[in-house]
């Protein structure tokens, strides 16, 4: 019996990572796709939902307080609603076309595990940035990862910074930081699979 490929609309089970990479990677596949014209809800309005839980979840990471918690957890609903919504449309539009669905961005029934967890992050190399107390991370790209996270410390301490997100593995500003102090960076690869090991740590003294 042939299989009808299909985005699939199930989010709740997500991580709160693994849900962030998931839109973010499907606005990303769908900006711009001659097969979407008229996406619903917009694309824009996805991107607004995105925005609002990351911001919401890095601050529950940061405070931890039971009232960030919450605000994070009810900005996740909206935006899963969102993704079903999208969901539906695609499935509406490609009736079952795996290579047009794939191009969505969405997980499907169809990806026959293609898609692999990241592998862990290589070539971090950290820079001067163009004014004193910057740092300058790069670090090789990987295929299928949409979304990176790092994060980074004065050598020496146990505690590292919040986690910071970017879609670049070129050129990203770490600041402020301490002149004349050495830090060390650390990074990681994120896909809709799950979250890849931890790089080596890259130091540097900061000018």
């Amino acid at each position: 019996m042939a299989i009808k490929f299909k985005a699939l609309i199930g989010f709740t089970r997500m991580k709160d990572d693994e849900l962030m990479v998931t839109a973010a990677t499907i606005i990303g596949a769908m900006t711009d796709n001659v097969h979407f014209e008229q996406p619903t809800p917009e694309l824009a309005t996805v991107q607004e939902l995105l925005d609002d839980f990351s911001a919401k979840l890095s601050a529950a990471r940061r405070r931890g307080s039971p009232e960030e918690t919450a605000l994070k957890n009810e900005s996740r609903l909206p935006l899963e609603a969102a993704l079903r919504q999208l969901a539906y449309y695609v499935n509406s539009v490609t009736e079952g076309h795996l290579s047009t669905l794939l191009s969505s961005g969405f997980p499907t029934n169809g990806a026959g595990g293609s898609v692999q967890v990241p592998l862990k992050v290589e070539g971090v190399k950290l820079g001067d940035g163009r004014q004193s107390g910057q740092m300058r991370l790069d670090f090789d790209k990987q295929r299928n990862v949409l979304l990176y996270e790092y994060q980074y410390r004065l050598q020496g301490e146990n505690e590292w910074s919040e986690r910071f997100a970017t879609s670049s593995s070129r050129a990203n500003i770490i600041a402020p930081l301490m002149a004349a102090e050495r830090y060390e960076v650390r990074v990681r690869a994120l896909n809709t699979q799950g979250t890849g090991d931890w790089s080596d740590h890259a130091t540097m003294i900061v000018r």
